[in-house]
C-alpha cells in the first residue's frame, strides 16, 4: 500500500464526502451503508446455528466427537482471551465471553441436538442478545464520529488514545487536517503531542510529516496535520528577488513550505493588523544551509527601496561578496564589528527621537519619504516640515559567535530590547544560540527565528517548546537536508510554525544576478537619513562613509578600500618606474655623502633600547595613538590594543589603562558596555590634538 493509499485508508471517513443519490436507490444505498457495520454479529449467530445442525447429523452418537468438541470449546475461549491481550479490557472480556458461550452452545447442539431440551431456547434468546451487544458496542464506538464524517480506522486506538475522537477533516492536495477531541479529564494536548511519533509509525511516514496544532482555547482539542509526500526534496534555485523596488514593509519571500506555498517573513510592524516589528535569529549547524538562508533574506532586503543594510561578517564576506556594493556599511570581525555595535546603540535613540517628533509610534513606509504631511510634522505650528525621510535599517551580524566572543555575550542585549521601536531590525546568524554564547536576555528579545538543521540536543535553543511539541524537529535533518528550516515570526499563522520549509538554493549561476542587484541598490536603494548618518558617524567617525554610488564617487567601505589598495599596489609593482618611499622622495642622488659623525660606529643590536619618554612626551604619544586609531576607523579600543605600542615606547599596560580613564574624563573617550573597552569620540574638526601641538 502506498503512502497516499495508507493515508486514505486511515482517514477514509474524515472528509465527510458520502456518495448518495435521489429516489429509492439513494435511500437504499444509504440504509445499506448504515446497516453493513452491524451485520457481522448476526451472520455469526446464523453460522453457529447452521454448524450446530450439521454437527448433530454427523457427531450425535460419537464419544470421540464429544471430547473433541469440548476441548475445542475450551481452546477457543482461552485463545480469544490471549489474542485480545493488546485490546482494551472491556473488548477482551466481551470477546472471550462471546466465544465461550458460542462454542458451548455449539458443543451441546452437536451432541444433544439443536432442538433438544433448552438448547433451542438458549439459541433463540442468547444468539440475538450476543449479536445486539456487539451492535451496541459498534454503535457506541462510531456514533460520535459518524456525524462528523466517519471513524478513524482504529488509528487513535493504535497510538494509545482509544477514547480520542476525530470529529472532522479537510482534505487538500498532499495535506490532510483532522480535528481531534481528546477524552475529557484523562487526556490533554500534551498526550497528543507525545503520540506524534507513534502516529508517524502507524502511517509509515517521517516524523516531520505529522504535526499537531493545539487549540489555544482548549486543553484537549487541536488539529492533526499530515503531509504524506515531501515536496521539498526537489532543489529549487534562486531566480531573483520577489519584489524589486517594493517596500520593506511588504513580505519577504525566502523559500517555500512543504505544501508548495511561499515562505514569507516580515521585518517592520504593521499597526493596522497588529503585527509587531521583529528581530531575526538564523540558527543552524555546519552544512545546514545557513549561508543560503542568509542570502535569501539579504537579497530580499537589498531589493527594497526604503531600507539600508549594515553588515558585519568576520569571514571577510566569503559568501556575500557579490552583494558588497549594496551594503550601506560593511565591516569585518573584531574591533570594526565592535565599533558597529556601539554605533547602532547610539543610532537607536536618535532614530526613536526623530520618529516621536514626527508622530510615528513605530516605523512605517511613510516615514521613509519626505515629510510633507502635516500629521507627521515636527514644526510647532503644525505645518509640513519637509524633513528628509528615515529608511528602515537592518543591522546584520553574520557568524555572531565571533563578535560575541570579542565583545561579550550581552553585546546585542540593548539593541534587541530597544531597536524595534526605532525602525531597526537586528539579524543575528550563528550555529548554536546556546546560553553560553548568547545571553538569555538577548535570546528572549529575538521574536523570529529561522531554524535549520542542528544537533537534536540543540533544538530547544532555536525553537520555542510549544513548536517542538507540535512536531517541529530540526534535529532530524542535521546537515543531511541543506536549506530545510522552520520559520517562527510575527505575521505567520501559528499552525505554520511546525511546518517545514526550504530556502531557495544559491549556485554559481546566481552570482551575476546578485551583482546586478547590488548595482541596483547602489543606484536606486535608500541612503541613510541625516539623523542616522550623524549618529553613526558620532561613533564610527571616518569608518562610516555610507554606501558608495557610481555617480557620487564617495569613499568606498573598508573592505572595498583594502581591495582597491591591494589592487593599486599590484598595479604599481607591475608598472614602470622605481618605487620610492615618501621620506626619501627629496634626496638628491648627486649630492656627496656627509662626513662620518660620532656614534656612527655604535652597534645596532645588543645595546639599551633607548631613552624612556618623559610624562609629557608619553601623553603626547598616547594622544597621537588615539588619533591614529580614529583615522584607521578603529573607534573602540582598550589596553590590549596598545600592547605593541607599549613595547615600542617602553610603557606599561597599567599606564595605558590610567591614560584611558583620564581621556574618558576629558571627553575624548566614552565607556562602553564592556569592561575595559572605550569608544573614541570623533573630533568634529579632524584636527591635531592639542597635546601634540604643545609637544
Amino acid at each position: 500500500m502506498t503512502t497516499d493509499q495508507n493515508l486514505q485508508a486511515q482517514f477514509a471517513h474524515l472528509a465527510g464526502t458520502r456518495e448518495g443519490g435521489s429516489g429509492a436507490s439513494g435511500v437504499g444505498n444509504y440504509l445499506l451503508s448504515r446497516v453493513k457495520p452491524h451485520l457481522p454479529p448476526w451472520l455469526g449467530v446464523a453460522g453457529v446455528g447452521l454448524a450446530g445442525v450439521l454437527g448433530h447429523e454427523r457427531w450425535a452418537a460419537s464419544p470421540a466427537a464429544a471430547v473433541g468438541l469440548t476441548l475445542t470449546s475450551v481452546a477457543m475461549s482461552g485463545g480469544a482471551w490471549v489474542i485480545g491481550k493488546s485490546a482494551s479490557k472491556q473488548r477482551r472480556l466481551h470477546s472471550a465471553i462471546t466465544t465461550a458461550l458460542g462454542s458451548a452452545w455449539l458443543t451441546a447442539a452437536c451432541l444433544a441436538g439443536p432442538a433438544a431440551g433448552p438448547v433451542d431456547d438458549l439459541y433463540l434468546m442468547g444468539g440475538p442478545a450476543l449479536a445486539l451487544s456487539w451492535n451496541v458496542r459498534i454503535f457506541m464506538r462510531t456514533s460520535d464520529t459518524s456525524d462528523a464524517g466517519g471513524a478513524d480506522g482504529g488509528l487513535m486506538e493504535k497510538i494509545g488514545l482509544a477514547r480520542a475522537q476525530i470529529r472532522a477533516a479537510k482534505a487538500e492536495p498532499n495535506r490532510a487536517t483532522a480535528r481531534v477531541e481528546l477524552d475529557a479529564g484523562t487526556q490533554t494536548n500534551a498526550d497528543m503531542a507525545g503520540a506524534l511519533p507513534r502516529i508517524a509509525s502507524a502511517l509509515d511516514l517521517p516524523a516531520s510529516a505529522v504535526r499537531y496544532q493545539p487549540d489555544p482555547d482548549s486543553a484537549r482539542r487541536g488539529d492533526l496535520v499530515i503531509v504524506p509526500e515531501d515536496m521539498l526534496a526537489e532543489t529549487v534555485e534562486w531566480e531573483g528577488p520577489s519584489n524589486l523596488g517594493g517596500s520593506i514593509a511588504e513580505p519577504l519571500v525566502i523559500g517555500r513550505y512543504d505544501d508548495g506555498s511561499p515562505m514569507l517573513l516580515w521585518l517592520p510592524g504593521d499597526q493596522e493588523s497588529g503585527r509587531n516589528s521583529t528581530h531575526v535569529l538564523i540558527a543552524g549547524g555546519t552544512g545546514s544551509g545557513k549561508g543560503d538562508a542568509a542570502l535569501n533574506l539579504q537579497t530580499e532586503i537589498l531589493s527594497r527601496r526604503d531600507v539600508v543594510l549594515l553588515m558585519s561578517d568576520p569571514k571577510a564576506f566569503q559568501d556575500f561578496r557579490p552583494l558588497l556594493p549594496g551594503y550601506d556599511w560593511a565591516v569585518e570581525g573584531g574591533a570594526p564589528s565592535e565599533t558597529m555595535v556601539a554605533a547602532v546603540q547610539v543610532a537607536i535613540p536618535a532614530r526613536t527621537r526623530w520618529l516621536g517628533q514626527h508622530q510615528y509610534r513605530q516605523w512605517e513606509p511613510q516615514a521613509a519619504r519626505e515629510q510633507r504631511d502635516p500629521k507627521h510634522s515636527c514644526r510647532p505650528d503644525g505645518r509640513a516640515c519637509g524633513c528628509a525621510g528615515m529608511p528602515f535599517m537592518v543591522a546584520w551580524f553574520e557568524e555572531a559567535a565571533n563578535t560575541l566572543r570579542f565583545v561579550g555575550d550581552d553585546a546585542f542585549t540593548g539593541i534587541a530590547q530597544e531597536a524595534r521601536s526605532a525602525g531597526v531590525a537586528l539579524v543575528i546568524s550563528l550555529q548554536r544560540p546556546s546560553y553560553d554564547q548568547m545571553s538569555t536576555s538577548t535570546r528572549s528579545s529575538m521574536p523570529s527565528v529561522i531554524a535549520l538543521g542542528c544537533h537534536p540536543d540543540d533544538e530547544g535553543f532555536s525553537l520555542p517548546d510549544e513548536v517542538i511539541a507540535a512536531g517541529a524537529h530540526p534535529g532530524a535533518w542535521r546537515n543531511r537536508k541543506p536549506g530545510y528550516c522552520y520559520v517562527v515570526s510575527p505575521g505567520i499563522d501559528e499552525d505554520r510554525y511546525a511546518s517545514p520549509g526550504r530556502t531557495w538554493r544559491f549556485t554559481p549561476r546566481a552570482v551575476d544576478t546578485m551583482e546586478l542587484l547590488a548595482l541596483w541598490a547602489q543606484r536606486h536603494g535608500a541612503a541613510a537619513d541625516p539623523v542616522t548618518a550623524a549618529a553613526l558617524k558620532s561613533v564610527a567617525g571616518v569608518a562610516y562613509t555610507g554606501r558608495s554610488t557610481p555617480e557620487s564617487g564617495s569613499t568606498p567601505t573598508a573592505p572595498q578600500a583594502r581591495a582597491d589598495e591591494d589592487q593599486g599596489d599590484q598595479d604599481g609593482a607591475d608598472g614602470a618606474g622605481l618605487l620610492v618611499d615618501p621620506e626619501d622622495a627629496d634626496i638628491d642622488e648627486e649630492a656627496e655623502l656627509p662626513e662620518a659623525q660620532q656614534g656612527d660606529d655604535t652597534p645596532l643590536f645588543g645595546t639599551d633600547s633607548g631613552r624612556k619618554p618623559s610624562p609629557a612626551e608619553a601623553r603626547a604619544l598616547f594622544a597621537q595613538a588615539l588619533s591614529e586609531f580614529e583615522t584607521a576607523g578603529r573607534m573602540v579600543v582598550g589596553p590590549r590594543d596598545f600592547m605593541d605600542w607599549c613595547d615600542q615606547h617602553g610603557l606599561s599596560r597599567p599606564w595605558v589603562s590610567a591614560r584611558l580613564k583620564e581621556a574618558a574624563v576629558e571627553g575624548r573617550l566614552e565607556a562602553t558596555n564592556t569592561t575595559g573597552r572605550w569608544r573614541i569620540v570623533p573630533r568634529p574638526d579632524g584636527g591635531v590634538p592639542a597635546a601634540l601641538t604643545a609637544a
